[in-house]
């Protein structure tokens, strides 16, 4: 009787074990953009302070000797002329200097710019503060060789006065801790953002998001470490001096440099991504062998910019032709495309550049027009980017939504309600709220759900 009752136990345990493998698995509850990708209330992100971030990164880079307001001197100091205010032996903006001019990657750059004057005096507490939490899962590669990126928004008190702004955005790829795995070894990091979704305490959130920031999920490095900042990631800033010298902005890695013993942190300047000097569109005005090989490279780009679908369209235009800076001179708007390719259509060269562009979008089955691909290729550069709005049409029916009027993403100017009341939560640009998040939703619910990895490409 007792095997009999054993047996039968052992019969039911098998069914429900088969039960359970062939049954899906539920599917994750709905996401909100506001507690899983844009995080922006002031209760949750006042406790990441710039301060800690850097304190962090200098306590794990093992640099001794070295505090948070001396490393934000030296990346100011990147722009003033040497020896600077800061760091003599740091780099600065007339390292290079080509026909009288300062230069970088070959391309003229502002010298000194008015920020490089915070180099000389130690920010105050509260100088910078943190506006938001960015979750950008999105963007880890298929293959799975880092689990995304997620970023930290600051942004500086600055004088009563109208158009002045300065923003810092700290950009960090986390390494995959197990990428012979591949993308499958994110699935903790996925995870830990959709389950945002669903708890409600914003004490609870505030407290899980600076574990992953500042501690690390088990298994992953911290948010908050040197190398990522390095190389895929890095540290952007936007400064806005109006009327001059401008909307600008800029690229920095974070590097480790050592001279024998003696080890400092440094920001260090990069090119910005996609952001092409501007006459090279000229093919007239450019006519030579680095504008030529740019307008070959444009052509190329062509199969990826004409993609149908708003989020899905880009280009990646290699080093040699990006700037350290998006308005280096007060000539031109050098991150302007439009106008530098309309004027020399009056030219012989001009209109040969328009017609290899007709040419290869026939060739590729594209309705789009030159303008429309140079407008999209103004779209992938960092002015491009922070700054389109007012319902720009892209061609092939792809039209962003109105956004705020300026190159902010996140504003300290306009607060919008949120979980802690009316005006509790810092603006989120609505083409990122309305347009943008939600495919990066439903990226991670696919990724979730079944494994499919992030598109090639996204916003």
């Amino acid at each position: 009787m007792r095997r009999s009752l054993i047996a039968v136990a052992i019969a039911i345990l098998l069914i429900a074990a088969k039960t359970r493998s062939v049954r899906s698995p539920s599917p994750p509850k709905p996401l909100s953009g506001t507690r899983s990708f844009e995080i922006t209330d002031k209760a949750i992100v006042a406790p990441f302070t710039l301060d800690r971030v850097l304190a962090q990164l200098i306590a794990r880079s093992g640099v001794s000797g070295l505090t948070p307001q001396q490393l934000m001197r030296q990346m100011y100091d990147t722009q003033n002329p040497k020896p600077g205010m800061a760091d003599p032996a740091g780099p600065h903006c007339d390292d290079t200097v080509i026909g009288g001019i300062p230069a970088f990657n070959g391309f003229p750059r502002r010298c000194p710019t008015p920020e490089g004057q915070l180099a000389a005096t130690p920010y105050a507490d509260g100088e910078f503060f943190p506006m938001g939490l960015i979750n950008r899962f999105d963007l880890a590669p298929a293959n799975g060789s880092n689990c995304g990126q997620y970023r930290l928004v600051f942004a500086r008190r600055e004088a009563p006065v109208a158009l002045i702004r300065n923003h810092l955005i700290f950009e960090a790829v986390l390494p995959n801790p197990n990428p012979s795995a591949g993308l499958g070894a994110c699935r903790p990091v996925a995870q830990f953002w959709a389950d945002l979704s669903d708890v409600d305490s914003m004490d609870e959130r505030r407290a899980r998001l600076e574990w992953f920031f500042f501690d690390g999920l088990p298994g992953f490095a911290p948010v908050v470490d040197p190398p990522n900042f390095a190389d895929l990631g890095g540290i952007r800033t936007l400064q806005q001096t109006l009327p001059a010298p401008g909307n600008r902005l800029y690229q920095f890695r974070l590097r480790k440099e050592c001279s024998g013993n003696d080890c400092t942190l440094r920001f260090v300047p990069d090119v910005l991504e996609n952001t092409v000097f501007g006459p090279l569109f000229d093919a007239n005005g450019t006519d030579t062998p680095a504008g030529r090989a740019f307008r070959d490279e444009f052509i190329r780009q062509l199969s990826t910019l004409s993609i149908p679908d708003l989020t899905l369209f880009h280009a990646s235009f290699p080093e040699a032709y990006l700037m350290v800076e998006s308005n280096p001179v007060d000539t031109l708007f050098a991150f302007n495309y439009e106008r530098p390719f309309t004027d020399s259509l009056t030219t012989a060269k001009g209109r040969a550049f328009r017609d290899r562009i007709v040419a290869e979008l026939s060739r590729l089955g594209s309705p789009l027009t030159p303008d429309q691909v140079i407008l999209r290729t103004f779209h992938e550069n960092c002015v491009g980017c922070h700054g389109l709005n007012g319902a720009t049409n892209f061609g092939d029916g792809l039209t962003l939504v109105v956004g705020f009027q300026g190159l902010s993403m996140i504003s300290e100017d306009i607060m919008m309600d949120g979980e802690g009341g009316p005006q509790t939560r810092y603006g989120v640009d609505p083409i990122i709220e309305k347009q943008f998040v939600p495919v990066r939703m439903q990226i991670l619910l696919d990724f979730l759900r079944s494994g499919k990895a992030p598109p090639l490409h996204s916003k």
